[in-house]
């Protein structure tokens, strides 16, 4: 390891500000190999996030073949400083791979690692003025294009958090009191603990890996948490290390990409973070992008997508609108002592100006612009089960692709290719796998036509893993699985509710 030197990189799961600074620290670093807080249990599907089909906001998914309930997912928004970072090694041909624990590891263990509380995040967010950690950390970070010392700041920070986390662990432990409310008992608390440093020790063993391979110049993307543990990683003997991931237990997983939405980004777990706006650190990743005289922009443009998605829907939007509302988001900002205006000021100029104070129409900004109906694509040829393979070229060949947000399509089942896509949605249906349920066609007389209301949500992708054992074909998988089903009742409601 002699002559090696190392930089860790402290962010936030998803961010387009960190993600920004991410590729501008590494271009400036120039390394010889990124390692990223990942599965290393997925390190060779890493290449496929450089395919020309792959659309992103896509997911790893790590799951167990035998359990498939057993998963973790890794959502990647063009956003993602985890993607910048890999997409970076990727495009200057050096050598990358994930450290973490092994999913292997992960997935056999009854307890999910210990985190770090939000109180402490939310303190210092009202310390700086604002009334929660989201709104600090975009104003902060986020929402600016320079990012100048950033991770050495964020270094500083969470090192100073560690440490008070640690001093009040060690005084509630003398007094005899928990440090925080904590939803486990002891023993699942101490191993949810003992979890959380396995993973900091195994991030540790792989820098040193790539140090031992010959790699001079190691850059370390990770979460915020995870840096102060990591930063002596090349100067620390790994004795304790090995030890603290001695004899862990295993489990066979397997690995692949599946399509994500920004719905999902919402929600905590894996890389999920609960990120509350992707659509919103879409529209600042495009903005910081495109150049320009980025904050006004950021304002104007961003508004302007809302009034025109309001004239879409039928909503009386006019330019003035449009004028005042921008108007009124700078004013609030400077009322508010902020250098620009934030979502908060944005979203309240919009309620106020674009829809008339009315909360329908909120809603709809909300839902499409804010969060954001984005869906992912993966390249027909990622590693898949056979199952998979086979609903992903039917959805092609019937032209039923999957979409994120709720629709409705009529068949009629006198034609051929409608009727082939109602048998499509009853297996997948038999199969426990709903993307589509059947509603009550207004006015109808026969039994030719049918009302499908469909929605792909990323976990059935899981569900599709998880009925491959039943055949590699839908066909296949829902006759075997409704054989199965049938013989194992005698019931004939059920039976006839097969049928």
């Amino acid at each position: 390891m002699s002559g090696a030197t190392l930089r860790v990189f402290g962010v936030r799961h998803h961010g387009p500000g960190s993600a920004r600074a991410v590729r501008a620290a590494l271009a400036g670093y120039a390394p010889d190999c990124v390692l990223v807080e990942g599965p290393p249990d997925a390190d060779a599907l890493i290449p496929w996030l450089a395919h020309p089909a792959l659309e992103l906001p896509t997911a790893l998914l790590v799951y167990c073949p035998d359990e498939p309930r057993r998963a973790t997912f890794y959502p990647f928004a063009t956003f993602s400083p985890e993607y910048r970072a890999l997409r970076y090694a990727l495009e200057h041909d050096i050598a990358v791979g994930f450290i973490d624990l092994p999913r292997r590891h992960m997935l056999a263990a009854d307890v999910a690692p210990a985190m770090p509380s939000a109180e402490m995040f939310n303190q210092l967010a009202a310390a700086a003025g604002h009334a929660g950690y989201e709104p600090w950390w975009n104003e902060a970070v986020e929402q600016r294009r320079a990012a100048g010392e950033l991770f050495a700041a964020v270094l500083e920070m969470t090192t100073e958090m560690r440490r008070a986390a640690e001093a009040a662990a060690t005084a509630a432990a003398a007094a005899g009191t928990a440090a925080h409310v904590a939803p486990q008992p002891p023993a699942q608390a101490a191993a949810a603990a003992r979890l959380a440093e396995q993973r900091e020790a195994a991030m540790r063993q792989g820098i040193r890996a790539a140090a031992n391979a010959g790699r001079r110049r190691i850059a370390a993307v990770c979460g915020a948490w995870h840096a102060p543990a990591l930063t002596a990683a090349l100067a620390t003997p790994p004795d304790a290390d090995a030890a603290l991931l001695r004899d862990l237990p295993a489990i066979a997983v397997a690995a692949t990409w599946v399509p994500w939405t920004y719905g999902r980004l919402t929600q905590a777990g894996g890389y999920g973070a609960g990120v509350a706006s992707p659509g919103w650190y879409d529209h600042l990743w495009a903005m910081g992008e495109a150049g320009g005289e980025f904050q006004r922009n950021v304002a104007a443009v961003w508004l302007a997508n809302a009034a025109r998605l309001l004239r879409g829907e039928g909503f009386d939007t006019s330019p003035g609108h449009l004028i005042e509302a921008v108007r009124l988001a700078e004013a609030l900002a400077a009322l508010r002592e902020r250098p620009f205006p934030a979502l908060e000021e944005l979203g309240e100029a919009a309620q106020s100006v674009l829809c008339g104070g009315d909360a329908e129409p909120m809603a709809l900004i909300h839902r499409r612009l804010i969060v954001g109906e984005r869906m992912g694509i993966v390249p027909p040829d990622v590693p898949a089960v056979p199952l998979q393979r086979d609903l992903r070229a039917q959805q092609t060949r019937l032209k039923l692709p999957p979409e994120p947000e709720p629709g409705t399509v009529g068949l009629d089942l006198r034609q051929e290719t409608d009727l082939e896509r109602s048998r499509l949605l009853h297996r997948l249906a038999l199969l426990d796998i709903p993307w589509g349920e059947t509603a009550k066609t207004k006015g109808q007389t026969g039994t030719f036509a049918e009302l499908w209301q469909l929605q792909w949500r990323p976990e059935l992708s899981l569900r599709v893993i998880e009925a491959a054992m039943w055949g590699n074909t839908v066909r296949d998988a829902a006759a075997a699985h409704t054989g199965d089903l049938a013989g194992k009742t005698d019931d004939l409601p059920a039976l006839i509710a097969l049928i």
